[in-house]
């Protein structure tokens, strides 16, 4: 067995690799890098986990999170696959020819490699921030159909998340340079950002990103929790929007995850963690 401690796989390597017992192989056409976490039980699950990360930074930060909770599940007999998009991570691909489109296939393409590793048919999506979203859009757009669609803090409009990347990485770079920082990286006339927080934005990327609305999108899933901790530009439309069966649970909170201390510290948000588990249970036991 090979132990790799750090965050990332060297590319030439030969994989798969081990970490304690999970799997960490590139998989699919496009060559994504995945973490499998295999059940640790003999009866396994009715339904296997695919994870689906956030955009940029906020990926690197809710890894610790992503890990825990995949370890939390493996315990309890779920096999769960967490997997970069093409272009970002440990991925192959040009992070600057990123599509939402591409990031949708990619979901589908971990969802068939989960279902390939388990002879699990059901899959169910949990997804974090933009993860959510794009979660949601793979139902909605025909690339699965999931068991549990779990949505925590999901971005509804994708207009607005631009609006607060630009915020986010103007607020960070004053912090660490200084009042006199000007962003010289430029503004596109739709006042799209090129950049965020060191992500690259395409004027194609942008103009995805600006189009999706979850406020009318009807996911293709069973049944759909939402776990929402902070007030969000149209949240109250896509509430409305939910299925009957559906839950709808307001957290206190929590954001250290997201938060560059959070890379170095030992920072969970557990009782999310734990309700997400749970709500996952009660669906799929």
């Amino acid at each position: 067995m090979t132990l790799v401690h750090c965050r990332h796989v060297a590319r030439d390597c030969k994989l798969p690799l081990w970490i304690v017992g999970v799997s960490i192989e590139y998989f699919g056409d496009r060559r994504l890098l995945g973490a499998l976490h295999l059940a640790q039980r003999l009866q396994p699950r009715s339904t296997a986990v695919v994870l689906c990360n956030p955009f940029g930074e906020e990926a690197s930060r809710g890894h610790r999170t992503f890990r825990v909770l995949a370890t939390q599940l493996e315990r309890l007999g779920y096999s769960v696959l967490r997997f970069d998009y093409t272009g970002t991570g440990d991925s192959l691909g040009d992070s600057e020819d990123a599509t939402i489109d591409a990031w949708l296939a990619d979901i589908g393409a971990a969802a068939e490699h989960l279902r390939t590793a388990t002879g699990i048919a059901r899959i169910t999506l949990v997804g974090l921030r933009f993860g959510a979203t794009l979660a949601a859009l793979a139902t909605a757009r025909g690339v699965l159909r999931a068991r549990h669609l779990v949505m925590w803090d999901p971005i509804v409009e994708g207009r607005s998340y631009l609006a607060e990347l630009v915020a986010q990485h103007e607020a960070y770079m004053r912090d660490e340079i200084g009042p006199t920082w000007t962003d010289r990286r430029g503004m596109r006339a739709d006042g799209s950002p090129m950049e965020a927080l060191g992500a690259p934005i395409s004027a194609a990327l942008a103009a995805e990103l600006a189009a999706i609305d979850l406020g009318t999108t009807t996911p293709a899933m069973d049944t759909c929790t939402v776990i929402q901790t902070r007030p969000a530009p149209g949240a109250d439309r896509l509430r409305t929007r939910m299925p009957p069966g559906s839950q709808w649970i307001e957290m206190a909170d929590d954001t250290a995850w997201n938060s560059d201390a959070a890379l170095n510290a030992m920072v969970v948000p557990m009782e999310i963690v734990k309700t997400v588990i749970a709500r996952i249970e009660k669906s799929s036991p």
